[in-house]
C-alpha cells in the first residue's frame, strides 16, 4: 500500500475551550462565576472559574485518548453510547449549595472528524439539561484537533525488552 492509500487515524482530541458569549446570570448584579467541564466517556476536565461575567474568556485545553473505531461513521457498536460524544457543560460556581447549571454542547467527534479531518473552531449554542424547556443560554467557542501520538510497535517493543531485563535480573 503506498503513503497516500493508507488511513490517517488520529490517537488523540485536542480540546481548546476558547470563550463563551451570552451566558446566563445567576449570581448577584447579573453575572456569572463561569467554568466549563469537558467530558468524553469517563474522563473529564474542567477550566478555571472566570469571576463576575457573562462573555468568559478561558482559552483553557486538555487532551483525551480517542478509543480506537470510536471515529468510524457511528462509532463502534461496543462502546458505550456516548463513547464519541464530547460533553461542554458550563456551570455558574455558587459560593454556598451547588453549582448552577447554565447550560450544554454536545459535539458528535465522529461526525466533526468525517466533515473537517483535523481541525475545527465554532461557535456551539448551549442547550437546556435534557427534558427542560428550551431557553437561550449563550455560547461557547472551542476548537477541536485531531491529533496522532506515534508510538511505534519498535518503540513498544524496546520498553517490552527492558521490562522484562528488569525482571530476569531482580529475580537473580
Amino acid at each position: 500500500m503506498s503513503l497516500p492509500d493508507q488511513k490517517w487515524v488520529p490517537t488523540h482530541v485536542q480540546v481548546t475551550v476558547l470563550r463563551g458569549r451570552g451566558l446566563r446570570g445567576k449570581g448577584k448584579h447579573g453575572t456569572s462565576d463561569v467554568y466549563t467541564i469537558i467530558q468524553l466517556g469517563k474522563e473529564k476536565y474542567s477550566t478555571g472559574v472566570v469571576e463576575k461575567t457573562t462573555e468568559p474568556d478561558w482559552r483553557e485545553e486538555c487532551s483525551f485518548e480517542l478509543q480506537p473505531g470510536v471515529l468510524e461513521n457511528g462509532g463502534r457498536s461496543s462502546y458505550p453510547a456516548g463513547s464519541n460524544e464530547l460533553v461542554l457543560t458550563v456551570m455558574h460556581r455558587a459560593l454556598i449549595g451547588l453549582d448552577m447549571f447554565l447550560g450544554q454542547a454536545v459535539i458528535q467527534l465522529d461526525k466533526v472528524f468525517h466533515e473537517t479531518r483535523y481541525v475545527r473552531n465554532e461557535w456551539y449554542r448551549l442547550n437546556s439539561k435534557t427534558g427542560k424547556k428550551e431557553k437561550e443560554r449563550g455560547e461557547i467557542q472551542v476548537t477541536v484537533q485531531f491529533t496522532r501520538n506515534n508510538l511505534t510497535a519498535s518503540m513498544y517493543d524496546l520498553v517490552m525488552k527492558d521490562k522484562s531485563l528488569v525482571l530476569f535480573l531482580s529475580k537473580g
